[in-house]
């Protein structure tokens, strides 16, 4: 009698690790050169599913790696070791446009990962699985604290590594959606900076249209002297979008001495300025006060002409610019090609040009992603090329309905990822060069669990 064959099996290591890590995947025990359709599946913390899948074929000895075998259809294709997790998209039964966030750092991220035999592409049926894997994807290490900022009228939170420091500072300042938003904070800190994310906008104890005050960011960087473990003189800033023009006013003028900056698809245009143009675009003030936005043939916006320099020459003069020419740190523009929200390379050439006519041009650096979107996130994150954005339009009656409208944020999803990881390794690589210094420590720049 003929011994039964051992069932497929699935090794996914480590089981538990940083986000911003690979995985190794492995499936032995088919028959050779059998096809095979790898599957991932997570839940977000808002509830809303996720899916990617690659088909492969088993080796003359029945066993699939895809850090070394190819995805020959599927979410993703070629030899892609984390094809399945930054090829994600929503199911098909969730609303368009949604967005893949990460709202609570002390809880990992769970994605399942099944195999079934043949190449399918729809009815992944958990059931008829051969194999399945659990991992936890963290955002936070072992040892990191997190200490929530509710002093005076600042709202945010900081993210300390372990030990007594005293660690460099990073301020992490997100785009016009506001809130606060901590995974990046968290896995700077877990890099080995303290980080803090700071609200100045859509957050529930802020003014409607936030606080992008300087006396706001003053006070907020008071708070963070209370702590021992930083080194409130060594600071740094992260922006994207938005928060680019809410960095470029800290470091420009500011009583904060910023060290360095990292901004990612933003520019000089003052950030009030980029509030009251999106109220502006979506409808959230009365129909005598708004301006039309062109849409796609979907109806999808872009935003990119609210940007625009001469528009804003035209609407505000000089003084709707930040004077980027007082600035004194060096900073890091990370520029995607593909992103329609924002005229981010007419930005870059006006601050060079300010820059340049009082002998600071050597403070620029860029680093350029053609075919990337608006979005640059951590690593291994799924491309949001289009989200949505829920408005309370205020109606002559002073009665207010609620409208979605979706915006186009670009790119390509291999490309993007791509952009993902290399602007990640060089972020790290940044605030590692320009932030030491004799008394400062810079915690284990491995994330490993």
């Amino acid at each position: 009698m003929a011994a039964i064959p051992p069932p497929p099996r699935l090794f996914v290591t480590p089981e538990r690790d940083m986000i911003d890590n690979e995985v190794s995947i492995t499936i032995t025990c088919m028959l050779p050169r059998q096809p095979v359709t790898l599957y991932a599946f997570l839940k977000s913390q808002k509830t809303d599913t996720w899916e990617s899948w690659g088909h492969y074929v088993a080796d003359d000895e029945g066993q699939i790696n895809v850090s070394t075998d190819r995805s020959i259809g599927g979410t993703y294709c070629g030899i892609e070791p984390m094809g399945l997790f930054w090829s994600m998209q929503s199911t098909p039964d969730q609303m368009k446009g949604n967005r893949l966030r990460h709202y609570d750092v002390m809880k990992p991220r769970i994605v399942d990962i099944y195999v079934y035999i043949g190449h399918i592409n729809h009815k992944f049926d958990k059931d008829k699985a051969v194999a399945m894997a659990t991992i936890e994807r963290w955002y936070i290490k072992p040892g990191v604290k997190r200490i929530p900022i509710t002093e005076g009228s600042v709202r945010g939170t900081l993210f300390l590594p372990p030990g007594p420091g005293p660690f460099p500072l990073i301020l992490d300042l997100w785009g016009g959606g506001g809130g606060i938003i901590e995974y990046k904070s968290s896995l700077l800190a877990s890099h080995g900076f303290a980080a803090a994310v700071l609200a100045y906008s859509n957050h529930p104890e802020l003014p409607p249209m936030g606080r992008t005050d300087m006396e706001y960011f003053e006070e907020a960087y008071k708070c963070l002297c209370r702590y021992s473990q930083i080194d409130t003189d060594n600071i740094g800033i992260i922006g994207i979008s938005m928060g680019v023009s809410v960095a470029l006013e800290i470091a420009a003028e500011s009583k904060l001495k910023v060290k360095c900056a990292i901004l990612t698809n933003g520019g000089l245009v003052r950030s009030y300025i980029l509030l009251i143009g999106i109220a502006k675009a979506t409808g959230m003030l009365p129909p005598s006060m708004s301006i039309d936005i062109p849409r796609d043939e979907d109806g999808h916006i872009s935003t990119g002409c609210l940007s625009h320099c001469e528009y804003l020459r035209n609407e505000y003069g000089e003084d709707g610019f930040v004077k980027v020419e007082n600035l004194n740190c060096p900073c890091l523009f990370l520029i995607s090609g593909d992103d329609p929200s924002f005229e981010n390379e007419q930005h870059l050439q006006e601050i060079y040009n300010k820059l340049s006519a009082v002998g600071k041009q050597d403070l620029v650096e860029v680093l350029r992603y053609p075919k990337a979107g608006h979005l640059l996130e951590p690593p291994y994150s799924p491309l949001c090329s289009m989200t949505y954005l829920h408005v309370e339009q205020l109606l002559a009656s002073e009665s207010s309905s609620r409208q979605t409208l979706y915006l186009n944020y670009g790119g390509q999803p291999k490309p993007h990822a791509e952009a993902q990881e290399q602007s990640w390794k060089a972020i790290l690589q940044y605030f590692h060069k320009h932030l030491r210094c004799e008394k400062t420590k810079i915690g284990n720049i491995g994330s490993r669990l």
